[in-house]
């Protein structure tokens, strides 16, 4: 059963997707919730980690294409189909790896292949999961086998535990810093400095390799020269031609002061809805 979140800011759209996914594909879809903004999309998604999720292209705020690009991070299993009354965003929405893209009015065939792809996928994950387990006719391995983790299989990667903290190295030992800590991060590859509260650190990774690490998580990357905690921020400030900054502490030598740090045009819009701002 593939628990379903549907996205669009037209209740009567998310209410026809409703009565045909309900009535004709009951058997494969459990519609776990709603949402008819950016905003409650994220929030949804992020909670419920759904299977699959049925999104609308032209949203208020974030368009459903930017939306995509979140999910990847929030949600990285779920499933995307895009259902939208606009056929010329279809290559965008496949470069995001949505896995269909079905044009309003959405006919019945066409929905019925969507839903068989969407099964097939969450079916094939499945598959894979179970080829790694025992089954009651598998005898005990020797005693010499080493157990692998859950999921994981000899030619598998192992499923790591991913600690809530950034591993910096200081030239004599490498620390081990909570994320919740984090103020920001910036610099220049290999001479990054990681502002926190209990000081600054010095790290020889590129923001690039932070970025990929904290996917997921309140650090984001709001400007090539900047990771951010979000929950660090205290003010919005808005700037000259639809720029923005983002107002944070920053521990220096006299104590915690504040810092304005830029957003990059092409996160702004992003960036306000993350933070609820209209």
């Amino acid at each position: 059963m593939l628990r379903t979140i549907l996205v669009d800011d037209e209740k009567p759209a998310r209410d026809e997707l409703r009565y045909m996914l309900e009535t004709n594909h009951a058997d494969a879809v459990h519609i776990i919730g709603e949402a008819d903004t950016a905003t409650n999309a994220i929030s949804l998604i992020t909670k419920s980690q759904p299977d699959l999720i049925f999104l609308d292209i032209h949203m208020p705020g974030l368009s459903g294409l930017e939306i995509a690009s979140v999910i990847h991070d929030i949600s990285p299993n779920s499933i995307i189909i895009f259902a939208t009354a606009y056929d010329e965003y279809a290559l965008q929405a496949f470069e995001l790896q949505a896995l269909d893209y079905v044009v309003k009015p959405i006919e019945e065939e066409r929905l019925t292949k969507a839903i068989q792809r969407a099964r097939q996928v969450l079916r094939d994950d499945t598959d894979t999961y179970a080829t790694t387990q025992p089954t009651g006719n598998t005898p005990p391995a020797a005693a010499t086998t080493t157990e692998a983790p859950p999921g994981a299989s000899d030619t598998d990667e192992p499923l790591m535990p991913r600690p809530n903290k950034l591993a910096v190295d200081n030239g004599a030992h490498i620390l081990l810093i909570d994320l919740d800590s984090i103020y920001f991060i910036t610099g220049e590859s290999g001479r990054l400095e990681v502002h926190t509260t209990t000081g600054i650190y010095s790290s020889n990774k590129t923001l690039a390799d932070i970025q990929e690490r904290v996917k997921g998580t309140t650090l984001y990357r709001v400007h090539r020269s900047y990771i951010v905690n979000l929950n660090r921020v205290r003010e919005v400030v808005p700037w000259f031609k639809g720029t923005y900054w983002l107002r944070l502490p920053n521990k220096t030598a006299k104590g915690e002061e504040l810092i304005d740090i830029p957003v990059s045009k092409a996160q702004v819009k992003l960036i306000k809805e993350i933070l609820g701002i209209g």
